[in-house]
């Protein structure tokens, strides 16, 4: 899915543009609206079935874009046939208007619609959310592919669940089915992760919930709204290298990770194999 996004970024196609030397024949130029609008919808295009080519009309395979170390300088126009199926891409070099509909397209693939409650048996509370954990983890951690249907539905029950039965303690659940609600909206839409992050801190304040839970959780949220991160735990790929998010005063990210229960940033990155060197301050 996060190819898939990253493939969609470069589909821009700006109105006022330098002239190119190559454009297809019998295919329409998507606008930037109708990029917006099938990111929302989801509707990605297959991205084995497009042709690539540069500015000169020449042809580019996949598996060199794929290569292109800061992928993000570059983006590209989209045409598509009379169908609307996008078959040519037109790669070229980002200007700043360009990294700027990048963002917009990022933040329109967070999309979703609004939460449609079900009905939830709060007797059955305990069962429900280890159905959940095992739903969200069985892909997870056996190789398997994700499904974001499979994590909508999960992420609807848990806010059916809590919109019903309240927030559960562990008093009530044992210590998986309550991280089933936590790792449900570490995984959802940044929409619902920000609206539940109060509840969920609350429940982190009442020992129900782990500290590193709720850190990781602010750092995503913050990630997927283009800020810095706070504590470090979410890195993403350039090209085919692991990277570190953005993170804010890096001088004192130690200090603020032992707080919360964390191991020091250059040792949770090495599982990445990147560094960190940047010098802690007290």
């Amino acid at each position: 899915m996060k190819y898939k996004i990253l493939i969609f970024s470069l589909f821009i196609a700006l109105s006022a543009c330098q002239e190119k030397n190559y454009k297809p024949n019998g295919l329409t130029k998507l606008s930037h609206s109708e990029i917006i609008e099938r990111v929302k919808k989801k509707d990605f295009p297959n991205i084995d079935s497009i042709v690539y080519k540069n500015e000169n009309g020449q042809i580019i395979t996949l598996d060199s874009i794929k290569k292109i170390p800061n992928i993000q300088e570059w983006t590209a126009d989209s045409y598509a046939d009379k169908n609307g199926v996008i078959r040519e891409i037109i790669l070229r070099k980002a200007t700043e208007k360009d990294k700027l509909l990048q963002k917009e397209i990022q933040k329109a693939s967070q999309y979703q619609p609004p939460i449609e409650l079900v009905d939830i048996d709060c007797e059955k509370v305990t069962e429900i959310l280890q159905n959940v954990f095992d739903s969200d983890q069985g892909v997870r951690t056996n190789g398997g592919k994700m499904n974001p249907e499979t994590d909508r539905e999960n992420l609807t029950t848990v806010i059916s669940l809590i919109e019903k039965c309240g927030m559960p303690t562990l008093q009530e659940v044992n210590d998986v089915q309550m991280s089933a609600i936590w790792v449900v909206f570490q995984h959802g839409d940044n929409a619902n992760r920000k609206k539940y992050l109060p509840l969920l801190e609350k429940s982190a304040k009442s020992g129900d919930l782990k500290a590193t839970q709720i850190a990781m959780m602010k750092d995503r949220t913050m990630m997927n709204d283009d800020e810095p991160q706070v504590y470090g735990t979410q890195v993403t790929k350039n090209g085919n290298e692991w990277v570190l998010y953005e993170l804010a005063s890096p001088e004192t990210v130690n200090k603020r990770r032992a707080e919360m229960g964390f191991e020091p940033l250059q040792d949770y990155l090495k599982r990445w194999n990147i560094e960190f060197n940047i010098k802690q301050s007290e």
